[in-house]
């Protein structure tokens, strides 16, 4: 069956389900692969040392690739460590793609007491224009702490790849009046986006004085945007305010039907999912956040998203990159690669096994893929920091193996057996925007769908599930065979995705069998329900 056009095409291989709770029907068939170049080669090139032209260290990076092909890496230059002490914003270019990188470019100086924060960039397809976001941020009176208390948003324009700059342009009234007590409002960091209406989008985070306790801080993000090639500014909506869900740096995917998603860090500290929220109507409104564990939780750090190929009207395959220490620490930079727009990642590989911090990611214009990072310790100041900020161009076949067939489970002909009752639940946060549920009565029950295999082989199958308070316990089995242990998907006061890599399976080609069935419980509730969201079969490498 042919996808139809909605939430559900940025899931590969999905069959139609016109909203019936329990169906019949034929498999579900998955997209071919595409064919793809036979190269698989990374250059890694440095692009700012701590120490150098005086300053401590280069942290908080934005990259930006600019009509004309240039790539600009942009960071903070710090005079001195700390996030409120006194920066410059600096920018290096490369005309090779990242081989090479230009001299030392100062975009807003520091006259040594004032602190600039978060360069962001954000290049107009349309114009050729490039805009470059940032902050000035600002102690409270009496305050001693590192990180700023409040701040200033600006925005800068350049029409000559960077080369001259306009003057600024003031955008903090934006916030005037918001509901929360925001004074501390922040561009990024990374790099906005334009829509493919051509709306230029920038998410911006915020929160109140560093002097509140961090469950009183309402960390939160909202966007700007811009229908007038940036002429004018407008503040967009902001995703819900959770203090269970305290979003902070983040960013932004538009996926193929045009819906966006914000990928965002767990303000608070500590090793968790990313927040992810949902909009459905250009950024206007967003759904209630969740924790999505696409990837294992990692350190509370800044990460880099980009869309390399795919999006709204492209007949190409969606791949999405995703760059994060992969790690509870601040170490091994891994990028990872997902071709149903952030619910899976298959493919991953890393980058250096070392200390890492912050990084940016972008599609480079020959294909390949762009990724600005720190790496190695800076003598003499905080592990949070690098010693140097790196570029790596990277080619996807390094990435990518073969392309995975996806099945978004509530657009297809499900079965429900052994008792309980099966129903489609609307959730912006699930793959297609909306998920089955099997509300079981007993052990035993499960929900069963038909899938076509394209290519026979060992293939590795990943599973994503929404965590519930009365979750089960779910086994999976293809053609009665189990793939991997049990998953449980029970989770009180947090709303979360999960997606598990089960295990390998050796299937044959043509139409499979894959059953979800509870198994165990492990919570107190008197129900026993399953929400699996969607199925992925990876052709293993070989």
């Amino acid at each position: 069956m042919s996808l139809p056009l909605g939430r559900r095409a940025l899931v590969l291989g999905a069959a139609s389900a016109a909203g019936a709770t329990v169906l019949t029907g034929g498999p579900a068939s998955a997209a071919p692969a595409a064919a793809r170049p036979a190269r698989g080669r990374v250059h890694e090139s440095t692009v700012f040392t701590a120490g150098e032209d005086g300053l401590a260290v280069f942290h908080v990076f934005g990259l930006a690739v600019t009509a004309r092909g240039t790539v600009l890496a942009f960071a903070e230059g710090r005079v001195t460590q700390h996030d409120a002490d006194p920066h410059h914003l600096v920018c290096r270019r490369s005309r090779d793609g990242g081989r090479s990188w230009g001299a030392l470019e100062y975009v807003v100086r520091s006259d040594g007491t004032r602190s600039f924060v978060n360069p962001t960039p954000l290049p107009d397809g349309g114009t050729g224009r490039l805009f470059l976001f940032y902050a000035e941020g600002f102690r409270n009176d009496g305050s001693t702490g590192g990180s700023p208390d409040r701040s200033r948003l600006h925005v800068i324009a350049s029409d000559d790849d960077g080369r001259a700059w306009s003057e600024p342009t003031e955008l903090t009234g934006l916030f005037d009046g918001n509901p929360h007590g925001w004074t501390l409002h922040m561009p990024g960091p990374g790099h906005g986006i334009r829509l493919a209406d051509g709306r230029l989008m920038l998410q911006t985070w915020h929160r109140r004085a560093m002097t509140f306790p961090v469950a009183q801080r309402r960390y939160g993000v909202c966007v700007v945007h811009s229908d007038d090639h940036g002429r004018t500014w407008r503040q967009g909506g902001a995703v819900p305010l959770d203090a269970a869900y305290p979003v902070n740096e983040s960013r932004l995917l538009q996926r193929p039907d045009g819906s966006l998603a914000l990928l965002g860090r767990y303000a608070s500290g500590g090793t968790h999912p990313r927040i992810v929220s949902v909009s459905g109507d250009r950024g206007a409104t967003w759904s209630a956040p969740v924790l999505d564990a696409a990837v294992r939780p990692v350190n509370a750090v800044d990460t880099g998203l980009a869309r390399i190929t795919g999006g709204p009207g492209s007949d190409r395959a969606s791949r999405v990159v995703f760059t994060r220490p992969d790690s509870t620490e601040r170490r091994n930079l891994t990028i990872s690669l997902s071709y149903d727009d952030g619910m899976t990642f298959p493919h991953s590989r890393v980058i250096t096994e070392g200390p890492a911090s912050y990084s940016d990611a972008v599609a480079l214009p020959d294909g390949r893929v762009g990724v600005l990072f720190g790496r190695d310790h800076a003598d003499g100041v905080s592990t949070s920091f690098s010693g140097r900020v790196a570029f790596a161009a990277i080619d996807l076949d390094w990435l990518d193996a073969a392309e995975p067939s996806g099945f978004d489970l509530d657009a297809m002909p499900l079965r429900a057996g052994g008792g309980g009752a099966l129903r489609i639940v609307a959730d912006a946060n699930a793959a297609g925007g909306s998920r089955p549920e099997l509300a079981a009565t007993d052990y035993g029950a499960f929900a069963e769908a038909l899938v076509e295999v394209e290519r026979s082989g060992p293939h590795d199958v990943y599973a994503r599930f929404r965590h519930l308070p009365d979750g089960g316990t779910v086994t999976v089995t293809v053609d009665g065979e189990r793939v991997g242990g049990p998953v449980n998907t029970a989770a009180r006061g947090v709303r979360s995705f999960t997606t598990r890599l089960l295990g390998r399976a050796d299937l044959s080609r043509g139409r499979r069998r894959v059953r979800f069935t509870v198994t165990d419980k492990h919570t107190d509730a008197t129900g026993l329900t399953i929400s699996p969201d969607l199925l992925t079969l990876v052709p293993a490498r070989e």
